[in-house]
């Protein structure tokens, strides 16, 4: 997934070399503080566009894509699957904020980017001066539905061997990634219909064969336990889309209990989003965030 313009954002971009593989970066702005944003998987790092331009002014604001994700080589074959999982990704972050210097930061994260997060904050206190999490989970996925992600899997591979069949069967793939993704505000919004197909673009584009390790990695994820949560010492916020509250009856109870886990955590609803709350609530989503930092470094 090639990244939007930033159009009105000033920086550098590049590409890192970080354990074995390239990482692409964008540095915006400067300060005393760095924050470092780390987006959630079928994304890259554009999805902060908001938060940056709100807070570069202020702020050194360090972006990159996930390994095997975004412009960070899609579908680039591993040396082994493990580096694409939560774990892995957990290594590379440690690794390029080394190698760029940074000492203590705020961190944002969007799902899988908030798992990462999760893992500095609770591994390397030092490094983590404030916590936030969109679209944050704690569970592991089910059998039953790591049986779907492989079946999934199995589908987009299928696809691209099928001719007008496989069209139709991406485009089906394509629309239950929609479903999972936005909440039905944004889904059933007239006035959105333009961002929706955008979006159905851009997620096509990934639904490809050579990106089935990086689905399965992502999906398969081994959760994170309520002793993890509980080493972090950084002011969190989490930051949670009500659609997404209400797809299922324990997703509440799982964001709630990470509030309760995570020692310094409070939580904020934002109506009318699901899992990407940046998207489709931007500039709630964006004043969460900013107004987060802000407070917590005057403090």
């Amino acid at each position: 997934m090639t990244a939007e313009p930033t159009t009105g954002l000033e920086g550098r971009e590049w590409t890192a070399s970080v354990n074995g593989t390239e990482l692409r970066v964008q540095e915006i702005g400067s300060g005393a503080q760095t924050i470092v944003f780390a987006p959630n998987p079928f994304t890259n790092r554009a999805l902060y566009d908001g938060p940056v331009a709100a807070l570069s002014d202020d702020y050194r604001c360090l972006r990159y894509d996930h390994r095997g994700q975004g412009e960070s080589g899609l579908g680039t074959p591993q040396p082994s699957p493990d580096l694409l999982s939560t774990e892995g990704l957990y290594e590379d972050a440690v690794a390029l904020l080394d190698q760029l210097g940074v000492e203590s930061c705020h961190w944002v994260g969007s799902s899988i980017g908030g798992m990462v997060g999760v893992r500095v904050a609770a591994r390397h206190p030092d490094l983590v001066r404030s916590l936030v999490l969109l679209g944050f989970s704690t569970r592991r996925l089910s059998q039953a539905d790591l049986r779907q992600v492989n079946m999934m899997i199995g589908m987009v591979r299928a696809s691209r061997w099928l001719g007008p069949l496989g069209a139709s069967l991406q485009r089906r793939l394509t629309e239950r990634v929609m479903q999972n993704m936005f909440g039905p505000t944004f889904m059933s919004d007239p006035a959105r219909a333009d961002e929706r197909e955008l979006w159905r673009g851009r997620f096509a584009a990934l639904l490809v064969p050579e990106a089935a390790p990086m689905i399965r990695a992502v999906f398969g994820h081994p959760g994170t336990s309520p002793e993890l949560l509980a080493q972090v010492q950084a002011p969190t916020l989490i930051v949670a889309g009500e659609d997404e509250l209400a797809r299922f009856d324990e997703a509440r109870d799982d964001v709630v209990q990470a509030k309760r886990d995570i020692p310094h955590a409070r939580l904020v609803t934002v109506p009318g989003a699901g899992h990407m709350v940046l998207v489709e609530q931007p500039d709630v989503g964006t004043a969460a965030i900013t107004e987060f930092i802000r407070g917590v470094d005057a403090a």
